[in-house]
């Protein structure tokens, strides 16, 4: 018999056609934002966003989060995603990257579900989604 962790909500997110999962606690907000950063003039303000009046301090996802996966998928992990087809922005809650946000191309749930024991992914639907962390 499987060993099952206490069910969470995950939220399922799509960066460079791969399907991702984080914890739901740790995501602060989740909003669309499909512009790309503001620029004034010729004071051009790069990789803040301003969400309700407040800014928000964009980094690329694979400097904030991370995964246990085998190396070699590392190139297409640290692509960049620009604003043209990743117009989602999560904000993260916990970590040391608190308060920081990054793009995603698309996003799904929250869900509920439980990952077996040891497991790098967690399956919703029909669907894996590897699990991330921030860093």
């Amino acid at each position: 018999m499987m060993n099952s962790e206490k069910p969470e909500h995950w939220l399922g997110m799509r960066i460079n056609g791969e399907r991702y999962a984080l914890p739901a606690r740790s995501v602060q907000s989740v909003f669309l934002y499909p512009e790309a950063e503001q620029s004034l003039g010729d004071l051009r303000i790069s990789g803040v966003v301003v969400h309700e009046g407040a800014p928000v301090y964009l980094r690329s996802h694979f400097q904030v989060l991370r995964f246990n996966r085998r190396s070699e998928t590392l190139s297409h992990w640290q692509q960049v995603l620009k604003p043209e087809n990743a117009p989602w922005i999560l904000v993260l809650k916990e970590g040391p990257n608190q308060g920081l946000g990054f793009r995603v191309n698309n996003i799904a749930g929250p869900f509920h579900a439980s990952i077996v024991s040891d497991s790098v992914f967690v399956h919703h639907h029909g669907i894996d989604y590897l699990l991330l962390e921030a860093s």
